[in-house]
């Protein structure tokens, strides 16, 4: 008998056959897992094909928006969406029940909060006190002065940089929806990086000399990981995420910067810092950030809630101010 649970598995194997994300996939199962237990949870029996109506799926986004942010609603709305309608193209269910779900309204976000000055140089004033203080120097500089994604700097190698005297770029072989693209690296990221490399390739830590030996001296070593574990193996995104986290929780308990800070932050930080010093020049930013459509890098043109209190406390109406 096929149940939705085998198709739901079906689905996702051809999911992997025809080449999505790893991330897209596991967002993509827990959705659709989450449904088939909520249903079942409601109706105290197994679900069956049939039991895939228009009905059970909006019952389920209204269950979802009590408890759950609009965008987090719209995510699991997309995912039944793309499962409804395979089985629709496999001929597993004669009419699709989601092709009238719709999507829930969401207010408009502010744009995020970036760190201050103050901030940001206390955290790369704390990453050369670590075990690993040009390492863990390199990659917050990487994080902060590229707005790279965390995932995507954990997995750059020694071959995907680029390192000359006065220039220098990284390649991201594979960004959010796998695409790749080609970000400059500034002098601030080129120093920090000549600095990680010098003891690396066993060369003076001058951008000359770096620039020579990159990527590495033995080229089967140019594949290896750019960023590397006391035993030699490749940073993992949970190994990274707790390089920030150290250096965050020391600045935040002398009060220098937020202690709610996270590495996506430094993404944030930069995108608001190109947007101030380059205003209206969205593509050029949505092309560093590697964002697909400019809808998502407007939001950076937002107010923060920090500079809306500023304005509003700033109104010829206060009579306080």
């Amino acid at each position: 008998m096929i149940t939705p649970d085998k198709l739901r598995i079906a689905w996702l194997n051809n999911l992997k056959e025809t080449d999505r994300s790893l991330k897209t996939i596991r967002r993509y199962d827990g959705v659709v897992n989450r449904f088939l237990l909520w249903y079942e949870a409601e109706e105290r029996r197994p679900v069956a094909l049939n039991d895939l109506t228009p009905i059970a799926l909006v019952s389920y986004r209204t269950y979802l928006q009590k408890k759950q942010a609009p965008a987090t609603v719209n995510v699991h709305v997309s995912a039944l969406r793309a499962w409804c309608q395979w089985l629709i193209e496999n001929k597993y269910l004669a009419d699709n029940p989601a092709i009238n779900l719709k999507l829930v309204g969401q207010v408009q976000s502010d744009a995020p909060e970036p760190l201050s000055n103050t901030a940001v140089n206390a955290l790369l004033r704390e990453t050369w006190r670590s075990r690993h203080g040009k390492r863990d120097h390199a990659i917050v500089q990487m994080l902060l002065q590229t707005g790279m994604r965390i995932g995507e700097c954990q997995a750059l190698r020694w071959q995907d940089i680029t390192i000359k005297e006065r220039t220098g770029m990284a390649f991201i072989r594979s960004g959010k929806g796998n695409k790749s693209r080609t970000v400059p690296l500034n002098s601030s990221i080129r120093s920090a990086l000549v600095e990680y490399a010098a003891p690396i390739l066993n060369c003076q830590p001058t951008a000359k000399d770096v620039a020579q030996q990159w990527p590495l001296p033995q080229e089967t070593q140019a594949y290896l990981p750019l960023w590397q574990s006391q035993k030699g193996n490749q940073l993992s995104s949970p190994a990274m995420w707790r390089v920030v986290n150290r250096v965050v929780k020391e600045c935040a308990s002398r009060g220098l910067a937020p202690d709610d800070t996270k590495p996506h932050d430094l993404r944030h930080t930069f995108a608001h810092c190109y947007l101030q010093q380059h205003p209206g020049d969205l593509v050029g930013l949505a092309r560093l950030l590697g964002h697909e459509s400019l809808d998502t890098t407007k939001i950076y043109t937002q107010p923060t809630p920090g500079e809306l209190a500023q304005r509003v406390e700033q109104l010829s109406l206060n009579a306080y101010g």
